[in-house]
C-alpha cells in the first residue's frame, strides 16, 4: 500500500482526507500551515499551481461507492458531477466495468453530465451486447482487386493508374500490403484511381490485394443486427471482423477490426462456425449492472476545482 499523509478534523471527529504528499514536519502558525520537507521550510496554500508540493505535480481523487439497495441488482446509467471542472471517472461494480473520459461530460444546466462506456474488447457472453446469430451456412473470402501502386506517396492513399475502383472496391473492404504484410481498411473510394484507408500502409512500388469476406445465413438477418457491429464465431469466441454491409441473408465484414495500425486482428469464420455479434463498447453503451458501484474520479488541473456532489442514473436490473 502507498504511503500517505492523513488529515484529521477535530470538529469531525474523524479522518477526513488522504494527501500524497509526506512531509518531515507539519505546524500551523497565524492561520498559515507549514511543513518541512528535506529539511526545507514550505507554506502551503500559497502556490497558484494547485496540487504541487515539493515540486512534484500530483492529481486529485476522489472514489465514492453507490450502494443504495444493497440486495438488488441495479442499472447504473449516468454519472452527475456538480463540480466546476469534468473529472476522468472509471466506473467497478461486482459484474462489470465501465469509464467516462473528462471530454465525455457534457455541461448541462451547470452540472457535467455523461454517460458509463463500457470497456472496449470485453468479451463477457453475459452481457447484453453479446448476441447470437446462428449459424453461417457459406464463407467466402475473395480478392476484389490488385496491382501495384505507381503513384506519388500520399499518406493515407493507396494509388494506381488504370485501374476501376469504383466498381471494384466497396468502404470496408481489407487492403493487404503483400510487400510487407501491413493491412488497412478501406474508408473512401475518392475515383477509379485513388483509395482512402485508416492506416498509412502503401507507398509506390508496393503490391496489394484487395479481400471482402462475406458470410451467407439460411435465414433474413434481424435488424438488431448493425454495421459495426464486431463479429466473433465458434465454442471459444474468436474475432472475426467489423461489420461493413448487411445485405438480408448475408454479411460482409473486414478482418482488420480492433487490430492496430497495419495489424490484421480478425481471421475469417468456416462453414458452419456459430456467429456472434457485439455491440460498439462505446457508441451503445447500456451503463454498468451491478449491486453496488464504486466510481474512482481524477481531476489533473493546476487550478482550483470544487466538486459538491455526484450522482448516477439508477434503476433495477430484469435480466
Amino acid at each position: 500500500m502507498a504511503d500517505y499523509t492523513l488529515s484529521y478534523s477535530p470538529q469531525d471527529k474523524g479522518w477526513t482526507s488522504f494527501h500524497s504528499y509526506i512531509p518531515e514536519w507539519m505546524i500551523g502558525m497565524n492561520s498559515v500551515f507549514y511543513s518541512f520537507y528535506h529539511g526545507d521550510l514550505w507554506k502551503h496554500y500559497d502556490n497558484a499551481t494547485h496540487n504541487n508540493y515539493y515540486t512534484s505535480q500530483y492529481t486529485s481523487q476522489i472514489t465514492p461507492i453507490f450502494n443504495d439497495d444493497p440486495i438488488s441488482a441495479k442499472m447504473f446509467k449516468t454519472i452527475n458531477l456538480e463540480t466546476n471542472s469534468a473529472w476522468d471517472a472509471t466506473i467497478t461494480t461486482d459484474m462489470a466495468t465501465g469509464f467516462i473520459d473528462s471530454t465525455n461530460f457534457v455541461l448541462k444546466e451547470g452540472e457535467y453530465y455523461s454517460y458509463i462506456r463500457r470497456v472496449a474488447g470485453n468479451l463477457d457472453l453475459d452481457l447484453m451486447s453479446a448476441q447470437g446469430i446462428g449459424d453461417v451456412t457459406t464463407v467466402t473470402t475473395s480478392v476484389k482487386d490488385s496491382g501495384t501502386t505507381d503513384g506519388a506517396t500520399t499518406a493515407y492513399k493507396l494509388i494506381q493508374s488504370g485501374q476501376n475502383f469504383v466498381t471494384t472496391v466497396s468502404v470496408g473492404d481489407t487492403v493487404n500490403n503483400t510487400t510487407d504484410s501491413t493491412a488497412a481498411i478501406v474508408t473512401a473510394v475518392d475515383s477509379n484511381t485513388q483509395l482512402t484507408l485508416d492506416c498509412d500502409i502503401m507507398a509506390t512500388g508496393e503490391n496489394y490485394t484487395i479481400n471482402a469476406t462475406t458470410l451467407l445465413f439460411a435465414f433474413s438477418l434481424d435488424s438488431i443486427v448493425s454495421v459495426g457491429d464486431i463479429i466473433y464465431y465458434g465454442a471459444v469466441p474468436t474475432l472475426g471482423g467489423t461489420i461493413t454491409v448487411i445485405d438480408d441473408d448475408t454479411l460482409t465484414i473486414s478482418l482488420t477490426s480492433d487490430g492496430a495500425c497495419g495489424i490484421i486482428a480478425g481471421s475469417a469464420p468456416v462453414n458452419g462456425d456459430y456467429i456472434l455479434y457485439f455491440k460498439n463498447a462505446q457508441a451503445e453503451s447500456y451503463g454498468a449492472r451491478g449491486y453496488y458501484m464504486e466510481v474512482h474520479l481524477e481531476n489533473n488541473s493546476t487550478s482550483e476545482v470544487e466538486l459538491f456532489s455526484i450522482s448516477s442514473e439508477v434503476f433495477k436490473s430484469f435480466p
